[in-house]
């Protein structure tokens, strides 16, 4: 008895719950309803409604289009321009549409790239903006100057972060950085070179000074541990002014002065000085000095780059 009771009850709550849910949900449509009746739609103003390339909702209309885009709340009245269109309310609710005219060709400002030679070192900022540069680029290509940053070659220039590989590839044929003179060269300049630290920049100095000079690149070949790997490296960034050379005569120079020309020594050095006090000073030459087996033909053609008088008669 107690059993059919309780499943009596139970049976009347559950009725209850469905009759209660139907209830909700009729309130619900009544309401959706009434706003739709209320609300004129888009086809009884002679209206189609279509899909917007934003993503909203168009009605497309012999007047223009109405759209209403996601996410871009407007107060009634107001406009606002989105990429290409403005937006502004309309009578129905939406957003009436218009495309915003772009401005005329002649009014863009267009901006004329030069192409002259240039050193990258010196070059101003206006002079790299006629290159093509915008003055944002420019002004970080200064800064690099300005903190010691150098450029040795035209690769340098290229490693810069605010030059495109289209930019360059414009610009190399116009760059142009001095190469190091190397009679005129500092330690500074020569430690800069690739390949040259300063145990070789000093040696470079110390042999150019016995020389009197560079008369051509080759010659850095002749100083101990300069290996053709590293002249090859930095031959296309150095060159020589033989007019810098500082030349000597060898019948008034000591015997100290020769001994320490690279191309006499001490021991031709010596053997010159006994050649003076032999020979009378008509036949003081250097062919004489071959002939005497004192110098060879090829020291008497290197020796002739480094003197003033090549015959001294007295």
């Amino acid at each position: 008895m107690r059993r059919e009771k309780k499943k009596s009850l139970s049976e009347g709550a559950s009725d209850g719950i469905v009759a209660l849910v139907f209830l909700v949900l009729g309130f619900q449509l009544a309401l959706f309803v009434t706003k739709v009746v209320r609300r004129p739609s888009l086809e009884d103003a002679g209206l189609q409604t279509v899909v917007s390339e934003e993503g909203g909702l168009e009605a497309v209309a012999d007047s223009g289009t109405c759209t209403i885009p996601e996410n871009k709340p407007l107060q009634s009245g107001s406009t606002k321009t989105v990429g290409r269109y403005s937006y502004e309310k309309s009578c129905y609710g939406g957003y009436s549409r218009k495309k915003v005219e772009s401005k005329p060709e002649s009014n863009r400002k267009t901006r004329c790239c030069e192409s002259f030679s240039f050193d990258p070192n010196t070059v101003t900022t206006e002079d790299l903006v006629r290159l093509g540069l915008s003055p944002r680029q420019a002004e970080v290509i200064d800064n690099y100057r300005q903190k010691g940053g150098k450029f040795r070659r035209k690769t340098d220039f290229a490693k810069m972060y605010v030059v495109s590989d289209t930019l360059f590839q414009r610009l190399e044929p116009f760059i142009s950085i001095p190469r190091t003179e190397l009679n005129a060269a500092d330690s500074a300049a020569l430690v800069a070179l690739p390949g040259i630290g300063p145990w070789f920049a000093a040696r470079i100095i110390e042999y150019r000074g016995r020389l009197g000079g560079f008369v051509s690149i080759e010659q850095l070949l002749e100083i101990e541990g300069f290996d053709e790997e590293r002249y090859h490296a930095l031959e296309e960034y150095v060159t020589v002014d033989s007019t810098l050379v500082e030349k000597f005569d060898v019948w008034t120079a000591t015997e100290e002065r020769l001994s320490l020309h690279p191309y006499v020594g001490e021991r031709t050095s010596h053997a010159i000085s006994r050649f003076k006090s032999v020979y009378d000073t008509s036949l003081w030459s250097l062919e004489k000095l071959v002939d005497e087996h004192i110098l060879t033909s090829e020291m008497m053609t290197e020796l002739k780059k480094y003197l003033s008088l090549q015959v001294k008669s007295y």
